[in-house]
This record gives structure tokens, C-alpha cells and sequence, in this order.
């Protein structure tokens, strides 16, 4: 078990000391070309959007839509501006602390005989209900020290007021709505906001936390509720012009290193800043790994990203990125912004990202300083927030539907959440897709496998038993 001496568990420092503003631009900023657009003004991936406002780190302003012409670096800068809203100090705790968990999104007030008012109640991770299976299909997922990791689903003030208004937080209000067929597929689309009637967007977290020992969660290097330490956050948003949601994925900087030599975080004995990583552990990486700084994924026996089940029991497994971000930092290779079209769609989204990371982690004090952006995805073209669709790659053409390309980083897999269906680490596949269509795509689409409304696969918790959502009051 890691152990850290009493200095190091210093008092966290209050807060989000260091978060956004947006100089000159508002909560309401719309998307498309979101006003006059100065060509000159995003010349670098740095902080700068389309339309010449900037990230600072004094006042965070939470952005309705992506701004300004809506460039690939406009979208990351998104990303990085909405984490850094979430984690603002209020009242004491990071915003996103005050959003309400699912479960009491789908619980009853009994006096009431549906949820309380928002947030409904408590809004404390609670052990009982944090799931432990989100890092696959299934899977479940082990950190260096032998604990096992926790996730956490919270919905904003606007989510929360349009299920319960709308009764589709149990099962009987939702089938009535939906009207799903045997697999969960609904006859009807329940479009989330905003949705031609509901203004304000539906925000959906994820978050990943390590369980440290009573005392022993490390607050100088990362945000601890408890003895729970933060280690990811997707952040799932569906704006006006983006209907099929705008993904953006956080991880703490020390997860795990790249798979390979050469990108932004090299497999060595420690993560950045002398920090020990949280999921590789060069005490059980072969010679060849750490000599290599390459870890295989493939095989019948992979080195990192292996099975976690294959000895019948859970166990820990290393891991590493397979989606690597550039090396290089800020450099005028990664922080070039570069048109995107139908014959280039990376549009140079990796070096962009890396250049955010670069240029934005450093102005943050405390622990928020120890998390970067891993990715942002999206469709090309955007969706409108009531029109179905299906995406290239991931799934079949329709005949009368939208087909549009997933874009951004297509690719996207958060290390603690989709640890498992990672492109490309086929050396263990539940989901058989590794190979070629792992990303947030292939679970998240119109209509899907799995019980669902509009993305969201908060139906998936209508199940969940009576008697542990009452616990949760």
C-alpha cells in the first residue's frame, strides 16, 4: 500500500484556486459562427477561440455552445473551458460535487412520490451506489496498489428538472415515453434538452476515483472526497448545434504512460513530476517494458491492457494509452491550427490538445494542475438537437438519416473507463472492436444496443434495485 507522510497530506488547497474566464465573452455564447470572426485571432491551439476571446485563470464562465467559427482547436478549448467551470470552487466544493448522482435522479422522495427537488438530496459519493464495472464490459479495474476503482454518474440542474418533470425517472414513465422493443430500442425519440421546447443544455459526468486506505488519498496531487481519489471525468454536454453531444475526456496526469516512445508521456519508473502512476506499475513490468519503453498489446500475451479475469479473479493489470497524444508540449508543430475539410479530419486535433495541456496546466495551482485533457469528439457536420442520425465507422448507413463522421479524436477511450476497449488493444477485446471501432461511438448512438434515450444510457439504471436507492436517502 502507497504511503505518504503527514506533510504530504497537506490541507487542499481551497478549491479551484486557479479556473477560467473567457475575457469578453458570456454564459450565452451561441454556436455556428457565434459573431464576427477574426481569422487572425486563433493562430495558435493555446487558449485562444475563433473569435479572439481567451482563456485566463480568474472567473469561469460556462459556455452554452462552442464559440466562434467552431475550428477543431475551438472545440478542444471547449473541453478544457467546461472541465475548469465543473471544478470552480462554490461553496467549498467543485462545482460538479453539487451536481446530483443518479441515484438520486431516480429515487423517490416519499413524501413526495417522486425525486426531491434538485439536487435530491445528498449529493456525497456513497460507496453502495458507486459502480465498480465501468472500465469495460463488465470489467472491472485494479490500481497499482490493489484497490479497486469507483465510478460515479452526476447530471446537471437541467438534466435533472426534464426527467423528473417529464416522469421518466422509473421504469413505467420511461417505457411509457419510449416505447422500446425487446432489445431497449425506442419506437419513440425522447430528445433530452435542449430540444425545441427545453432551453439549457443536458450535461452527463462520468467520474473515475482510486479508493485509497482511510487518511492515506494524496490531496497535494489530486482531488479527494474522502478516502476517494479523482482519476477521470468525462464530460458529456448536448448543445444547440451539437445533438449528438460533444465528448470531453479528463484524466489526472500520472494514469498510465503511452504504449510506445515517442509521445507526450513515456513509459519510466515514475509519472510526471516524480508522481508514482496509478495504473502501471514498473515493479511488474518486464525488463524489456521499461528498457523499451514499449509495452504490447496484442498477443496471446499482452504486457499491458491484458485481461483483467484471466485468472478467474479480478486482478491488477497494466496499462497504458494506445490513442497517444504528440510529444513536444507547446511547440509551434502542436499548436498550429490547421483547417479541417473532408479529406483531412484530424486537422492536427492531437498536437492541438497537447498544446492546450501544455499551456494550461501550468497556470493552475493545487491538484487541478495534475489533470489534462485527453480528447474531445464530436460529428461532422454537427446535429441538430431533435435529428437522428448515424455515424460512419460505427455504424450502417441509413437510408433517409444523416451519415456523418465521428471527428475530433474518433478514437476517444478514457485509461480508467474504457481501459479495456481501447483502440487498437486487442491482446484482450470483450466488445470485439478494438481493432477498429473502440471509441464512445460504438456504445453511444441512435438507435443502440443497450436501454437508452438520446446518447444518455441513464435508462441503463432504471433496474437498479429498490432497496438501494432508498439507502441513498
Amino acid at each position: 500500500m502507497r504511503r505518504w507522510s503527514s506533510a504530504m497530506r497537506l490541507c487542499r488547497m481551497a478549491g479551484a484556486a486557479a479556473v477560467l474566464s473567457l475575457l469578453g465573452a458570456s454564459a450565452g455564447i451561441a454556436g455556428g459562427d457565434g459573431g464576427s470572426y477574426n481569422a487572425s485571432a486563433q493562430t495558435r491551439c493555446d487558449g485562444v477561440f475563433s473569435n479572439g476571446t481567451r482563456i485566463d485563470v480568474s472567473d469561469p464562465k460556462d459556455l452554452a455552445d462552442v464559440p466562434g467559427k467552431q475550428t477543431f482547436c475551438d472545440f478542444h478549448t471547449f473541453g478544457w473551458n467546461q472541465f475548469l467551470w465543473l471544478v470552480e470552487s462554490v461553496d467549498g466544493q467543485p462545482r460538479f460535487m453539487g451536481f446530483a448522482p443518479w441515484y438520486n435522479m431516480l429515487s423517490h422522495d416519499p413524501a413526495l412520490d417522486k425525486p426531491a427537488p434538485y439536487p435530491g438530496g445528498s449529493t456525497a459519493l456513497k460507496t453502495a451506489l458507486l459502480d465498480k464495472t465501468q472500465a469495460g464490459s463488465g470489467d472491472e479495474l485494479i490500481d497499482v496498489d490493489g484497490q479497486l476503482v469507483r465510478y460515479d454518474i452526476r447530471y446537471d440542474e437541467t438534466a435533472y428538472n426534464f426527467v423528473v418533470r417529464e416522469n421518466l425517472y422509473d421504469k413505467s414513465g420511461y417505457d411509457k415515453a419510449c416505447d422500446p422493443d425487446d432489445k431497449g430500442v425506442c419506437a419513440n425519440n425522447v430528445w433530452l434538452p435542449p430540444n425545441g421546447t427545453d432551453n439549457g443544455n443536458f450535461m452527463e459526468l462520468k467520474t473515475s476515483w482510486r479508493t485509497f486506505d482511510e487518511g492515506e488519498c494524496p490531496e497535494d496531487e489530486m482531488f479527494c472526497e474522502g478516502d476517494f481519489g479523482l482519476v477521470g471525468m468525462h464530460i458529456v454536454e448536448k448543445t444547440p448545434t451539437h445533438g449528438e453531444s460533444i465528448w470531453v475526456s479528463m484524466e489526472h496526469i500520472a494514469n498510465v504512460p503511452d504504449c510506445e516512445p515517442g509521445h507526450s508521456l513515456s513509459i519510466a519508473e515514475t509519472g510526471p513530476d516524480g508522481m508514482a502512476w496509478n495504473f502501471f506499475d514498473p515493479k511488474t513490468a518486464p525488463d524489456s517494458v521499461m528498457k523499451s519503453k514499449t509495452c504490447n498489446v496484442t498477443g496471446d500475451s499482452p504486457q499491458c491492457n491484458g485481461d483483467p479475469n484471466k485468472d478467474g479473479k479480478t486482478r491488477q493489470v497494466n496499462v497504458c494509452r494506445t490513442d497517444m497524444l504528440p510529444a513536444g508540449g507547446a511547440s509551434d508543430a502542436n499548436c498550429a491550427v490547421v483547417p479541417s475539410s473532408e479529406g483531412d479530419k484530424n486537422a492536427n486535433s492531437k498536437g492541438n490538445v497537447a498544446c492546450l495541456n501544455a499551456s494550461l496546466r501550468p497556470k493552475l495551482e493545487g491538484p487541478w494542475g495534475n489533470y489534462h485533457l485527453i480528447g474531445t469528439l464530436w460529428t461532422k457536420p454537427g446535429q441538430g438537437p431533435t435529428q437522428d442520425f448515424r455515424i460512419k465507422v460505427f455504424q450502417d448507413e441509413e437510408k433517409g438519416l444523416s451519415y456523418v463522421d465521428a471527428v475530433g479524436l474518433p478514437h476517444l477511450a478514457n485509461a480508467t473507463m474504457e481501459t479495456y476497449l481501447q483502440v487498437g488493444a486487442t491482446g484482450y477485446d470483450p466488445l470485439g472492436n478494438n481493432a477498429t471501432q473502440a471509441g464512445c461511438f460504438f456504445c453511444h448512438n441512435l438507435p443502440d444496443k443497450s436501454y437508452q434515450m438520446d446518447l444518455s444510457h441513464f435508462p441503463t439504471k432504471l433496474d437498479a434495485s429498490v432497496e438501494n436507492l432508498k439507502s441513498a436517502h
